[in-house]
């Protein structure tokens, strides 16, 4: 083989990788309309959006569920230290998603993110809801068919504890479920 033609073939074969790489770290993203009771007991809704570059790898994730079980108090620090994998947005604020765990689910998925930190608290209008001691996360949950399409929920500012099992169990700030609808997988350019 010549020298030219093992050069085109290195060339050729490492252009095919940074396609291919691409296209493994572009990212899912996920939005709908997340609706909910406002303080003046109007039902209201925003565009919420998940991106999320990838799962939280199964070694990590069960080491992450055993720390946080065997002391729920240290759920936040364990979280912050995982490493930013996506992120959740709402209106003006966005928070980084630090675990997530997909699972297959009827036609398509079921996708859970946590972040480390609040995206809002709900209770009132954003200038006047107060944070409340240990409620300093964010959860949320999307099932999706087979083309992106679907439904989920969200605690915008919650507690964590994960059961036996390694499910996370949710206390709500708001004391509500905020509703995620229209759910639909964006197509990335």
């Amino acid at each position: 083989m010549s020298g030219t033609s093992f050069a085109r073939r290195i060339a050729f074969g490492l252009g095919i990788s940074v396609i291919l790489a691409g296209q493994a770290l572009a990212a899912d993203v996920y939005r709908g309309n997340a609706k909910f009771t406002n303080a003046k007991g109007d039902r209201v809704s925003t565009p919420v959006t998940v991106s999320l570059d990838g799962a939280t790898p199964d070694a990590e994730r069960t080491t992450l569920v055993e720390k946080a079980k065997s002391d729920p108090a240290s759920a936040k620090s364990a979280l912050a230290r995982q490493p930013q994998i996506g992120y959740i947005e709402a209106v003006d604020r966005r928070v980084p998603i630090r675990y997530a765990y997909v699972a297959p689910g009827g036609s398509g998925k079921i996708i859970t993110v946590i972040s480390d930190e609040a995206l809002g608290y709900i209770g009132g209008d954003k200038s006047s809801a107060k944070p409340k001691e240990g409620f300093d996360l964010t959860y949320a949950q999307i099932q999706v068919d087979g083309t992106g399409q679907g439904r989920g929920e969200m605690a915008p500012a919650c507690k964590v504890k994960w059961m036996e099992s390694g499910a996370p169990a949710v206390d709500d700030y708001g004391k509500q479920v905020v509703w995620v609808d229209d759910v639909a997988k964006i197509a990335q350019p």
